[in-house]
């Protein structure tokens, strides 16, 4: 227990090092400058009767759009629950950062010492922690959904091993669950992460004696991963033609195919705090990180000589002497050559897949991307960086178990933590804070509708005019002048519009028309927006050139009413997951009278 205790306080407090800027007042500057006000329109959306969360109102020039249709949610669902808490947005959002920090140095811990032992997956552990890439997502990028796969993947592969060497059920929705939540998290980790997990699957199943039975269940994972996160991905995948993204992600700036990196920047780039260019232009950096790189190197070549030397060993017994060998060597003794074997074989297939993830970032791999669409919605190829700090870190662990002597452990986990910590340690630090940055500024409507629309606008309806930038990229064919600055308008006819209420997802107000009119609602027409008219369903013009909800009012006084609302495929997604909860909820309580029974 006080083992444990030791171990779990080393994490904090190696945690807390990193995280000291974000205890700092307001938030320092980053990339992906859209957290908080993304925080504030969910829990809008939330408070007002959406579950789960789909359009978000003020964004898209405040106009609306459906950001949580296509983005994943999870983060933000976090957020929400520590400002439940009492916390005001900033300070969750820095929450989110913080905890997802703690927990991927526990999820790295639970997965190496499942395989090395304690005081190795401590150094693994701190090496996860402390790997440059992390700092340049939380304190460079503010990529707060990204810092969180952090989280998912050890356990993911974690969880998929105790389900090979136990083959319980349990593991099953275990590994589904950290899949659903990869998913629900960050869909474009999720993709490529997909590409390696094969590799590790196929590994497990050569060491499985009961190969069949492990197929299955990797199968049942995989069903219950896709029932579990349908809300999240039937939509996006069946309702992205609705929107722009294609139009944006793909082409011009955002084409990954000019963002790839030169295998010298993955050894040592100047940190920055820049963005990402063709060529040698990057402001950031894309280093793995030296240490990282030298001892997974290190174990590598340490498994291989095992291996080798084990080899070499039974080769040079002769038959009868190997049989004569067998009874002197105990149960116990055979066992540990069969994990370190096993342990030998598992650090291979991690080393290969930690130059696999390398390799997917330069631009020898563009023969991959080119073969695989989907590919291209990832825009960096640099994001799989995130997997050789995930492989990278698990191989420290290695390095430090294959150095058998106890003293020797003990000397290089020490030294190696020391070593990592000091060159790393400096890369946790922003460029620069926003101390009087507050909820109020972060919130406003200005700067939601404007600065936080000009970054990020790739969900708005396919038909809204575009232009391209100066920076040969394309953008919204508006300007700031011409935000709505009322949620209703008349286009023709005369009308007086009264009892005007509004929420995220809904519009209801009263209009006295004197005439045959036209009225517009200042929100972009998308699939699930309907409109009624004294109660009977009307048809949505949207032939504005920002393709905005327009109705014909005939004369007379009217109530109308404007909702978003959920098309067949997002409620079918809905009952899909629900459904699925239902059944994983239904299994573990009957698992569980079982063995109370038992």
């Amino acid at each position: 227990m006080k083992k444990n205790i030791f171990v779990l306080l080393t994490i904090f407090l190696v945690a807390l090092a990193i995280s000291l800027p974000l205890a700092k007042p307001g938030l320092y500057t980053i990339h992906d400058d859209q957290q908080i006000a993304r925080l504030f329109l969910f829990d809008q959306a939330l408070k007002a009767g959406q579950f789960p969360v789909r359009w978000v109102d003020g964004l898209g020039f405040g106009f609306g759009y459906p950001l949580f249709v296509f983005y994943p949610p999870f983060v933000y669902i976090l957020g929400e629950i520590f400002h439940l808490l009492g916390f005001n947005f900033i300070n969750s959002i820095k929450l989110v950062f913080f905890t997802s920090i703690v927990a991927s140095g526990i999820a790295m811990y639970i997965l190496a010492k499942e395989f090395w032992g304690r005081y190795c997956a401590v150094v693994a552990s701190v090496f996860y922690l402390l790997v440059p890439y992390r700092a340049l997502d939380i304190y460079v990028r503010g990529a707060l959904a990204e810092s969180f796969s952090f989280v998912w993947l050890p356990l993911i592969l974690w969880s998929f091993y105790r389900l090979q060497k136990t083959n319980k059920t349990l593991y099953i929705y275990i590994s589904a669950i950290f899949l659903a939540l990869l998913m629900i998290t960050h869909n474009l980790i999720f993709l490529p992460f997909m590409l390696i997990l094969p590799f590790y699957l196929f590994f497990l199943i050569l060491l499985s004696d009961g190969k069949k039975k492990f197929i299955v269940n990797c199968f049942w994972s995989i069903v219950a991963l896709l029932g579990l996160s349908a809300f999240f991905w039937i939509p996006a995948i069946l309702e992205k033609k609705f929107t722009i993204v294609d139009q944006l992600l793909l082409i011009k700036l955002a084409d990954y195919h000019i963002h790839f990196v030169y295998p010298w920047q993955l050894w040592n780039s100047l940190w920055g705090f820049g963005g990402s260019a063709a060529g040698f232009a990057d402001g950031i950096s894309f280093k793995i990180g030296k240490l990282h790189v030298l001892v997974s190197l290190a174990a590598f070549v340490l498994a291989v000589a095992y291996i080798f030397k084990r080899r070499n060993i039974n080769r040079q017994l002769p038959t009868p002497l190997k049989s004569q060998h067998e009874p002197s060597t105990n149960s116990s003794e055979k066992a540990n050559a069969k994990i370190n074997g096993v342990n030998c074989q598992l650090s291979t297939v991690f080393f290969s897949l930690f130059l696999f993830s390398a390799f997917m970032t330069t631009f020898h791999s563009k023969p991959i991307w080119d073969s695989i669409p989907f590919l291209g919605y990832l825009q960096f190829p640099w994001r799989f960086l995130i997997f050789t700090a995930l492989f990278s870190s698990f191989l420290a662990g290695a390095f430090v178990y294959f150095l058998k002597l106890p003293i020797l452990k003990l000397i290089a986990a020490s030294l190696l933590i020391i070593l990592v910590f000091i060159p790393n340690f400096k890369l946790f630090k922003p460029q620069t804070y926003r101390l009087n940055l507050t909820d109020e500024v972060a919130t406003s409507e200005e700067i939601i509708n404007w600065d936080i629309s000009q970054s990020s606008f790739e969900y708005i309806p396919k038909g809204v005019e575009l232009k391209e930038s100066k920076l040969n990229t394309n953008d919204v064919n508006i300007k700031k002048s011409e935000i709505p600055t009322q949620k209703v308008e008349i286009v023709s006819g005369q009308a007086q519009i009264t009892d005007l209420k509004t929420t995220p997802s809904q519009v209801k107000f009263r209009i006295d028309a004197k005439g045959i009119s036209q009225v517009r609602i200042n929100i972009f027409n998308f699939p699930g927006w309907q409109a009624k008219v004294d109660q009977v369903k009307v048809s949505i013009k949207d032939s504005s050139p920002f393709k905005l909800i327009t109705l014909d009012i005939p004369i007379g006084s009217h109530n109308i009413e404007v909702k978003f609302q959920n098309t067949q495929v997002r409620s079918s997604a809905n009952l899909i997951t629900l459904v699925s909860l239902v059944i994983l909820f239904s299994l573990v309580i009957k698992r569980w009278k079982t063995q109370v029974i038992l």
